[in-house]
């Protein structure tokens, strides 16, 4: 089985349209970093915005049946309160509870083939009421987190849905690692994160994209807190501009952690625009590293997906 445990559904609307434009500003800087040129970041999300939008999930799972992957987890993430809100005490905004809600329309959609999590700004008034309707009525299996929107993983309000994660027995993914503005990066690192895995050890905290930067950082801290697991979604970049650097990474996780703690994902729908996820897919089961990183074919299929589906309860 191999499961997508990191992806993403974007639609109008979904997200501030700063984050927007600031994700098209960072992807003009991949696409054009050989030449130099500018490419207007708004002219980029105009052209891809309907290649990626997909609202139901129908696109996701197209992708999967292409590339073999058999479940994805989809995330929500908040970022509302970046922009659209006064405070963080602002109640205004229904808009999370409706993106929650969406996500579980795309699961009950593709019922067996997409899982959710909830995704929430623990700021909010009553996240973790949010995050409790989310588990009991809508049948999410875990929480989702963006604390670079402005928040540290180790702060009280985080730790009311912390105390959730634990009453119910899921699951925490955390980003960590770089982001394009108006987020900071510096709210994610994990050393933050670490401080909660600490005081909840009950709960297991998944570190996004393995801190991307800050993977020796991730691994180390893990070394002492196995209720700390990491992801590596979103290391297509890496993979294609520099191979070793992603198998060398991977491998360091590896060898510290064992496979079981260490989960695959693809980080879409963005990164389809550079590798599909069949070639992502490919890339991770036959990895061809310039410098001979090895990885045995049970370590390849636990990091496809038997770690995830241990985790989850799939087995």
């Amino acid at each position: 089985m191999i499961i997508d445990s990191h992806v993403h559904l974007f639609y109008e609307n979904s997200d501030p349209m700063s984050w927007f434009i600031g994700s098209a500003r960072s992807g003009v800087a991949v696409l054009n970093k050989a030449t130099g040129e500018k490419m207007d970041p708004y002219e980029l999300y105009e052209q891809t915005a309907p290649q990626l939008f997909d609202k139901n999930g129908d696109k996701l799972v197209g992708w999967m049946d292409e590339a073999g992957i058999d479940r994805a987890i989809v995330l929500p993430i908040d970022l509302r309160l970046l922009t659209d809100a006064p405070s963080a005490t602002d109640i205004d905004f229904p808009t999370i509870e409706e993106k929650n809600h969406t996500y579980f329309e795309a699961t009950r959609r593709h019922k067996g083939r997409l899982f959710a999590c909830a995704g929430m700004d623990p700021r909010r008034k009553n996240a973790a009421g949010l995050f409790k309707k989310g588990l009991e009525e809508w049948g999410m299996i875990g929480l989702k987190l963006h604390p670079t929107a402005g928040y540290y993983p180790h702060e009280p309000a985080c730790y009311a849905l912390y105390e959730v994660a634990r009453q119910y027995n899921v699951p925490v993914i955390i980003h960590s690692g770089n982001e394009p503005a108006p987020l900071k990066c510096m709210y994610s690192q994990p050393k933050y994160i670490d401080a909660a895995a600490a005081d909840f050890p009950e709960v297991t905290f998944i570190v996004a994209h393995c801190g991307h930067g800050w993977y020796e950082e991730v691994v180390d801290l893990a070394t002492m807190k196995p209720n700390i697991y990491c992801d590596f979604c979103g290391w297509q970049v890496e993979y294609l501009t520099h191979p070793d650097y992603f198998f060398r990474a991977l491998r360091y996780a590896m060898d510290f952690l064992g496979p079981w703690r260490v989960l695959f994902g693809t980080d879409g729908p963005a990164y389809t625009l550079l590798m599909s996820n069949k070639d992502w897919v490919e890339a991770i089961r036959n990895p061809a590293s310039p410098s001979g990183i090895k990885f045995s074919k049970e370590e390849i299929d636990i990091f496809l997906g038997g770690a995830a589906a241990r985790l989850y309860g799939w087995e």
